[in-house]
């Protein structure tokens, strides 16, 4: 039996902590009986620490979701679901407990947009604070993006303040493994790139000698592709010189797993390993991705860019199944993945674009791009 004074805790406790913080599993549709159940699951949890052979006294958990529990991923995502709709005028993308603010505007318009920035950036933090999450200034960074014209007239007098910090543009910054830089050429990306993966191949050629081809194959692939064509959907509409740079760090690898001599030439080995060069594999996850926009198998957002023209119109034609070219008036725009993807796609044969699944997609296109 409970006293009165641990009832009356557990009442305040409840009060204080609980019913506001479960509103949120009821605004995501769970009902009472699915919330009661979460409340029991969630309260009176304690935690205790040991250093060797010592175990602390266990304290009482007011915050927070059990570690390693398999739900707990699941609640901090139901935790976050209302901070996107806390902007008023930017928009806001999260990855777990990464967020990023989004706001276009035009040159003219800096100065309003500076102050729609800053409004929306304290309604950030005041959601944060009443959701007992802390955000830290020292790790925010706020960057510009756009043409060297646009960011050379405000890049210098243009910064934003943050809870008593003011933010000064940074030149680029690292989103989820991949390098943004300000003018989106990506220079920054392949630079940190080439110099991991080359970090790689030279260890790797050390010990060569150990494994057989295959087993060469099989760590290079996981070790240093896999990192170097990570995210290239987004940054393989870079320039031809950071492409050649990649291309060198494929060069190096054939020639590891063919045991080949420095100045030897490449192509052969290519053609003896099955590769593509680094410029047509780039154009190759280029054309999966659309194949998988086109049936639905990508992300929503990525679908959403993507239209057939036979969602257009509802005449029969036998260019239903391309998409519809978007507009873009500017180069930058025409560097799109949106722009690439619909280009490249509407020059596959239709046997082609209307593979039955991905991996004879993959077959086929890697067959095109051989010729």
């Amino acid at each position: 039996m409970k006293s009165n004074a641990d009832i009356i805790a557990q009442k305040k406790f409840s009060k204080t902590f609980l019913i506001p913080k479960f509103r949120k599993l009821s605004a995501v549709g769970a009902s009472p009986a699915v919330v009661h159940w979460f409340r029991s699951y969630l309260s009176d949890r304690t935690q205790s620490v040991r250093i060797d052979s010592v175990l602390s006294d266990p304290s009482l958990i007011t915050h927070g979701v059990p570690q390693g529990a398999i739900l707990s991923p699941l609640l901090f995502c139901i935790y976050l679901n209302d901070l996107p709709g806390t902007p008023q005028f930017c928009q806001l993308e999260s990855y777990v407990d990464d967020s990023k603010v989004l706001l276009s505007f035009p040159v003219a318009d800096v100065i309003d947009a500076k102050f729609k920035l800053e409004d929306d950036l304290r309604n950030v933090a005041t959601w944060c604070c009443t959701n007992d999450l802390l955000i830290n200034p020292e790790k925010t960074k706020f960057m510009l993006i756009g043409t060297k014209q646009m960011i050379s007239k405000h890049s210098v007098n243009f910064t934003v303040s943050f809870i008593g910090k003011t933010l000064m543009p940074v030149e680029s910054a690292r989103d989820l493994g991949v390098y943004i830089d300000l003018h989106l050429t990506y220079d920054t990306h392949i630079s940190h790139l080439v110099s991991s993966c080359l970090n790689k191949l030279v260890q790797i050629n050390r010990v060569k000698y150990c494994f057989d081809r295959e087993t060469l194959v099989l760590i290079i692939t996981s070790l240093v592709f896999s990192k170097m064509l990570y995210c290239s959907t987004v940054w393989s509409n870079t320039s031809s010189k950071n492409i050649q740079k990649l291309q060198l760090i494929q060069n190096f690898a054939c020639k590891i797993i063919c045991g080949a001599r420095k100045y030897d030439h490449v192509t052969p080995l290519l053609d003896e390993l099955n590769w593509l060069p680094v410029s047509k594999m780039l154009k190759f996850r280029d054309a999966v991705m659309a194949y998988k926009c086109a049936n639905n198998l990508a992300p929503e957002y990525l679908c959403a860019k993507l239209k057939k023209r036979s969602s257009i119109h509802n005449r029969t034609t036998r260019n239903n199944d391309k998409f519809e070219i978007p507009s873009f008036r500017s180069a930058s725009g025409q560097r799109t993945f949106a722009y690439r993807a619909v280009s490249l796609w509407n020059m596959l044969d239709e046997d082609l674009r209307n593979a039955t699944t991905v991996k004879a997609f993959k077959k086929a296109m890697k067959l095109v791009m051989n010729e």
